[in-house]
């Protein structure tokens, strides 16, 4: 399977993985349940194979019918699930979703929350390299 590697994620995945040393893997999914790209700590490197695309699509289907109720409630900022090794955090961005997994020794809001801020500087960067010719890159 090829990912497509770029500089469009490359730099946001791992923004999010020095966010705290618990986070094992960060995942981009592609509107149809693909992986797109992926950064991981060494021991989970092998964590997400194509083997788990039912997950991803099942990840990218929650996110998509949440969208449904923003209207009414605001848009998602992020969907939580905690099971018993891990707990996976996913994150709507343009037409992706980020998923975020990490060990049971952290915070999951107050992780998502921190994830948040960095998807959401993300994209405001990237409105703003779509709107100028200059490359504004996202805090090391």
């Amino acid at each position: 399977m090829t990912l497509q590697h770029g500089p469009r994620f490359d730099r946001l995945c791992d923004s999010i993985l020095e966010v705290n040393n618990n986070i094992q893997s960060v995942v981009v999914i592609n509107k149809s349940g693909r992986l797109a790209d992926r950064s991981a700590r060494p021991r989970y490197a092998k964590q997400f194979t194509d083997k788990n695309e039912i997950l991803f699509m099942q990840c990218v289907l929650e996110i998509s019918m949440g969208r449904d109720f923003d209207d009414q409630y605001g848009p998602i900022n992020y969907h939580m699930s905690e099971r018993a090794n891990i707990t996976m955090l996913t994150f709507p961005i343009d037409d992706h979703v980020i998923m975020v997994t990490t060990n049971k020794n952290v915070s999951p809001i107050s992780l998502a929350k921190k994830i948040v801020s960095i998807t959401n500087e993300y994209k405001y960067r990237s409105v703003l390299s779509n709107t100028s010719n200059n490359i504004i890159p996202l805090p090391a």
